[in-house]
């Protein structure tokens, strides 16, 4: 005979286990939720408990160790945010995702030769990883190499034509090789999917100034400070351009609005060193380059325009000093050479002449170019 309070209590136990086990479970899933959807200090508590329970492994694992790795890097813990998204390699070597991430950290804390790797290696795991080209380029950007950026541009946008900041960004980069028509393309491309795109205004009117059409690179910068009137890009590119137009009363006033909105750009600074050397205001020039260098002590241009200003002073020693630090810097330089010449052959030292033939060799115009400011 079956007892049936035996078969009550087994009934039993087998209920609280079956009700046990779904209530780890709940838990489980809730201190997911909390890892993977929260922020912070409670984001970190939670995939730690995730990562230490023994529960997880493989790529929910590598999940855990990723999302608290992005909440240890919003919190600007970078050594801890590494140290995760390695655990998250580690554990799950072919995702895509947290190459991307890592190479993310990377970026943001300056690394950019790993990040840099890690994005080929995203790449390598998800050919059509259009965020990882995306990402690759700016970091190919950041270190100078826009051929390698033009490359991760045309990548991202063969994956996704409609991310606008893939045509503004290979926009830009197709300025600094000089590709300025196509610059234009990319440019206007990004104001078709959206109108109101202010940086695609400055990079247009960046690509109009080079290509020496002053009057739309203008209205192109006009509209961006319509958008975006503390916009410092896209007044100091009119204020360059109002400089070309030898306009100086106007490059000056850009100078002065761009310099109240970010005192700290070091760029401003020079620009307005320059025109001031330009129009002989020579004390309020050196002012400015001595400030641009504070902010910026390998500025090459600001070099440059202080030794300018020393060589209209006829201070040539303190001239020479200068060019020959920006020419450090960049030993092409042409206005720096050439600058360095003028200030040799007025102290009787004929290796200015070498200075201002390796100038012409870089700039056949220079010597006109320099006869413009009474040199």
């Amino acid at each position: 005979m079956i007892s049936v309070s035996r078969t009550i209590a087994t009934f039993t136990i087998s209920a609280l286990l079956s009700m046990m086990f779904a209530a780890v479970a709940a838990a489980t899933t809730d201190i997911g939720d909390i890892c993977h959807e929260a922020e912070g200090d409670t984001s970190i508590a939670a995939c730690t408990e995730v990562i230490s329970s023994g529960t997880v492994a493989g790529e929910e694992l590598a999940k855990a160790y990723m999302s608290r790795g992005l909440a240890q890097q919003k919190e600007r813990r970078y050594a801890e945010a590494a140290k995760d998204f390695d655990e998250a390699v580690r554990v799950d070597p072919k995702s895509p995702t947290v190459f991307n991430l890592r190479g993310n950290l990377y970026q943001a804390i300056g690394q950019y030769d790993r990040a840099i790797q890690d994005y080929q290696s995203a790449i390598q795991n998800r050919p059509n990883y259009a965020a990882a080209f995306f990402n690759l380029g700016l970091a190919y950007s950041a270190v100078g190499d826009f051929k390698g950026a033009l490359d991760a541009y045309n990548g991202a946008i063969a994956l996704d034509q409609k991310n606008v900041s893939s045509y503004n960004n290979r926009c830009y980069v197709n300025v600094m090789l000089k590709n300025y028509d196509r610059a234009i393309d990319d440019c206007n491309h990004a104001l078709e999917l959206n109108p109101n795109h202010t940086n695609a205004f400055v990079g247009r009117g960046n690509a109009r100034r080079y290509k020496g059409e002053y009057d739309l690179a203008i209205q192109d910068y006009d509209r961006a400070i319509a958008l975006d009137a503390k916009n410092v890009n896209a007044i100091l590119g009119r204020g360059l351009t109002y400089e070309y137009l030898k306009d100086y009363r106007r490059a000056v006033a850009d100078y002065d609005q761009a310099i109240a909105i970010d005192p700290n750009r070091p760029t401003a600074w020079n620009n307005r060193c320059w025109v001031h050397a330009i129009t002989d205001q020579l004390q309020d020039a050196l002012n400015d380059c001595d400030r641009s260098l504070r902010l910026l002590p390998t500025n090459k241009n600001a070099y440059d325009s202080r030794g300018f200003t020393y060589l209209k002073m006829g201070k040539f020693d303190a001239a020479i000093a200068d060019y020959e630090k920006a020419l450090a810097l960049d030993p092409n330089l042409a206005t720096s050479l050439y600058g360095r010449g003028l200030a040799r052959l007025k102290k009787g030292d004929s290796k200015g002449d070498d200075d201002i033939k390796q100038a012409q060799q870089h700039d056949p115009d220079i010597a006109k170019t320099f006869s413009t400011y009474g040199l």
